[in-house]
């Protein structure tokens, strides 16, 4: 029989609907206690079935406060699709049913707004002004809805009605105002309307823009013209200071347009990246850095003895290059040259004290540099949001990590084996030097590629913004060439 009851809703059929509780005097019962989705009272008003509706109503004014599925009462749909009527019969059983949210937070008075029924709208907000007053998702209230979805009639409607200076100039979460939201969308109709009814102009949302400067910086000069012209007098009564070229010839800058808001995005996240991986490359090199100071090559001398009584003929330095009867701790067995060394000291600076102090130069200039960076990035000032601090960074990263090569470089020219005789071993194919000269030669030529791109990058950034000021230029002039 319930489903009986359902295809009478469907139809609007009134006669079925009485012979139907004739038969079973509960069925509106059971169907108001049930677990449905909808009640045939949601059907009919969404149908627009005024004597089905009323004839219910009549029997079970309950029912008027159901929600389906989605929340929305029965005043939900019939004010979305705009039947007059019904809304009045709903709102003649319960006032209150103008409070009740759906899961959007959006009362009847949201939807007839956002559906543009100015009579329906007008008549829930006479029975219930407060409800108009509520906001929805994201902080918005009944006008930012209008804005949002163009509908300026009903715009006017609440204006008048509800037009007090604070909730005209509400915000929502990201402290858009109604006409920041017409700003963004060139409701040139609606802009013009608003600044003249009240709405402040100079309000800013939580990126630092004013609706004007969202004009002002329009995503093209053709459209930027068509709203120039649109609304000229209104803007230049709000914009004295010429803020937004309607009075002036200067366009500001303090904000970058509307439509490179993506493009800003995406290089405040490159750089936030870029960040992060200087931090943990910095952190590596410092770490390399300190471990090579306190273990350069070929170790550290590990007693203070200066002699040689077990090990003859040694080479200091060289990786496991003995003769038989052990590794040695100096150049010759009578100990010549290298007379009193000292436990802990560098062997490499006995041996090669030219090539220690340059390993030592290039390994501090690794280091410092690298604690540069970190102490740069945890500084806690502002210098993060600079993209010229990070490009600065970046340069700095560049000089330790070449110094961090030379320092290998170096510490693989000491640590090299040789024969008894001082040459290298006959079967190597390539000579040490060779290999050093053709790592150094790639390097250099890598840095060359990478600074040659840099370069290239910086003068077609400069080439567009020259073009980009010329068009600016030209546009601003064409407004005064329509206006002689």
């Amino acid at each position: 029989m319930e489903s009986e009851l359902y295809e009478a809703a469907l139809k609007g059929n009134v006669h079925s609907l009485l012979d139907l509780l004739r038969k079973d005097k509960l069925l509106l019962d059971r169907i108001l206690t049930g677990n449905h989705t909808e009640t045939p009272l949601h059907i009919a008003a969404m149908l627009g079935h005024l004597e089905f509706v009323e004839e219910v109503l009549a029997r079970k004014p309950e029912l008027a406060r159901e929600q389906d599925s989605q929340r929305s009462t029965p005043l939900h749909l019939a004010a979305a699709k705009g039947y007059l009527k019904v809304v009045e019969s709903l709102l003649g059983v319960s006032p209150e049913i103008c409070f009740v949210r759906d899961k959007y937070k959006r009362n009847p008075l949201h939807v007839a707004a956002m559906k543009g029924h100015v009579d329906v709208l007008e008549i829930l907000v006479r029975a219930r002004p407060d409800a108009a007053r509520s906001v929805v998702e994201h902080g918005q209230t009944i006008l930012h809805l209008c804005v949002k979805h163009n509908r300026l009639e009903t715009l006017k409607l609440l204006m008048d009605i509800l037009g007090d200076e604070q909730f005209i100039n509400s915000r929502d979460e990201y402290d858009d105002s109604i006409l920041h939201l017409a700003a963004a969308d060139r409701q040139t109709e609606t802009i013009d309307f608003l600044i003249n009814n009240g709405v402040n102009p100079d309000i800013t949302n939580s990126r630092g823009f004013t609706a004007f400067s969202l004009l002002a910086q329009a995503e093209s000069a053709g459209r930027a013209s068509e709203i120039k012209l649109s609304v000229p007098q209104t803007l230049e009564k709000h914009d004295p200071s010429g803020r937004l070229g309607y009075a002036s010839n200067t366009v500001t800058t303090f904000h970058p347009p509307v439509g490179e808001e993506d493009e800003k995005e995406r290089k405040r996240k490159w750089q936030n990246s870029m960040h992060k991986t200087l931090m943990v490359v910095a952190t590596l090199l410092a770490t390399m850095s300190f471990q090579a100071s306190i273990s350069p090559p070929g170790g550290l001398w590990q007693d203070n003895v200066p002699g040689h009584e077990n090990n003859t003929w040694h080479t200091v330095g060289y990786s496991n290059i003995t003769l038989p009867g052990g590794p040695g701790q100096d150049d010759v067995p009578g100990n010549e040259n290298n007379t009193w060394h000292t436990v802990g000291k560098s062997i490499m600076a006995y041996r090669y004290p030219y090539g220690y102090k340059l390993f030592l130069t290039c390994n501090t200039v690794s280091f410092v540099a690298s604690l540069s960076i970190i102490i740069l990035l945890i500084s806690g000032l502002p210098l993060k949001q600079r993209r010229i601090i990070t490009w600065i960074a970046m340069l700095i990263m560049w000089v330790a990590i070449t110094f961090m090569a030379a320092t290998y470089a170096i510490s693989i020219s000491t640590t090299y084996p040789i024969s008894i005789s001082g040459h290298q071993p006959e079967e190597e194919p390539l000579t040490f030097d060779g290999a050093i000269t053709i790592g150094v030669l790639a390097w250099v030529v890598l840095m060359a590629l990478l600074f040659l791109c840099h370069v290239v990058r910086l003068i077609l950034k400069l080439v567009r913004k020259v073009q980009k000021w010329v068009r600016k230029a030209s546009t601003e002039r064409k407004p005064e060439d329509l206006m002689v």
